[in-house]
């Protein structure tokens, strides 16, 4: 069939059935239409990320877009505005379309202790690192100065953050994931050293 014939055919069938075409693009328009007046009355915009965010990222408008979801499942920790999370650092991955919570930026309950440096470190036992979580508290383990085994080389500090194990520059024996710890400035260099000599290990409080 030529092209022309096609079209001749097409325009044909739309003459013969144009009531149903004209009743099914109503029907279109007046679904589309309820569906945003009901997202929009009867739902919430929630903050959300739009793609996997590795964990450490510093959040930009193009990490997050908003949708808007039924009030009855939304966080009550929640965000309904990018511009209020610009600039703020996640804790941990997270996952394409999941909704941004205080709970997973640093600055939601995390924040640094005035006074106190934020150091991120690795353990030996990369697997014993699942078990941690933001907010606990441990003690870092080294090499007993003078002898063998380990000691405490820094005592009842705060973890506030795991992010990716993927990122770099760390204070590491060998790759364990990643744990962002609280410490002073003394507990700093004490753990730097132990960490330059041995893998370092962790008891937890």
């Amino acid at each position: 069939m030529q092209l022309s014939q096609f079209f001749t055919s097409l325009v044909r069938a739309f003459r013969w059935h144009r009531r149903w075409f004209a009743a099914a693009f109503a029907a279109v328009a007046v679904f589309a239409t309820i569906n945003v007046i009901a997202g929009r009355t009867g739902g919430t915009p929630v903050v959300v990320a739009a793609r996997s965010i590795p964990g450490g990222t510093t959040l930009s408008a193009t990490d997050l877009s908003v949708v808007w979801l039924p009030a009855a499942v939304t966080a009550e920790d929640g965000f309904n505005s990018i511009d209020s999370l610009i600039g703020q650092e996640v804790t941990a991955p997270i996952s394409k379309r999941s909704p941004i919570t205080t709970a997973t930026l640093l600055a939601g309950g995390a924040e640094v202790t005035p006074g106190k440096v934020a150091l991120p470190i690795r353990f030996g036992d990369a697997s014993a690192t699942t078990i941690l979580k933001v907010g606990c508290h441990l003690d870092v383990l080294g090499p007993a100065p003078g002898q063998s085994g380990f000691s405490v080389v820094a005592a009842n500090v705060r973890v506030i953050a795991i992010p990716n194990g993927e990122q770099s520059g760390t204070i590491t024996g060998r790759g364990g994931e990643l744990v962002l710890i609280e410490v002073d400035q003394s507990q700093a260099a004490v753990i730097a050293a132990a960490a330059s000599a041995t893998e370092l290990s962790y008891a937890l409080r």
